[in-house]
């Protein structure tokens, strides 16, 4: 998928405040990955709803990099305090209660596959990486 195809996601996170030249195409690559899996899970819902609940698990990882992205980038990446550090170990105990909500309807209420929930958390964390590094790579080979 060339750059071009996904201008409107990028201009997108650009207006939320993603605007760091590594970090915007990690967060894009992770949302295209849960919007294919998801669509995909709807569409083959009557055969399986393993590739939903893979999707899912993507979204789950995507939403924790977005909020954990628009935290730092818009407190900056520098003069860090103890204060800072309570403030964000305050906003990651409530990402991890409502991620914990969340797997429990999912996996109790509405029976999801572990594995597919499993999965794509692992998958959304890999293809995060991934875009990172090849980000950074893209980005080191670009300078003068």
């Amino acid at each position: 998928m060339t750059h071009s195809s996904v201008h409107w996601l990028d201009a997108w996170l650009w207006r939320q405040g993603i605007s760091h030249q590594v970090i915007r195409p990690l967060l894009r690559n992770v949302v295209l990955l849960s919007v294919f899996f998801l669509l995909g899970g709807a569409l083959s819902w009557f055969l399986t709803d393993w590739f939903f609940w893979f999707g899912a698990g993507v979204g789950i990882m995507a939403l924790t990099l977005w909020s954990l992205s628009r935290f730092f980038l818009r407190r900056g990446l520098g003069n860090y305090s103890s204060a800072l550090l309570w403030v964000v170990l305050l906003r990651w105990l409530g990402r991890l209660i409502a991620l914990s909500v969340i797997l429990y309807v999912a996996l109790v209420v509405c029976r999801a596959p572990v594995s597919a929930i499993l999965g794509g958390l692992t998958a959304g964390t890999v293809t995060a990486l991934v875009s990172f590094v090849l980000a950074m790579r893209k980005k080191s080979c670009s300078l003068p």
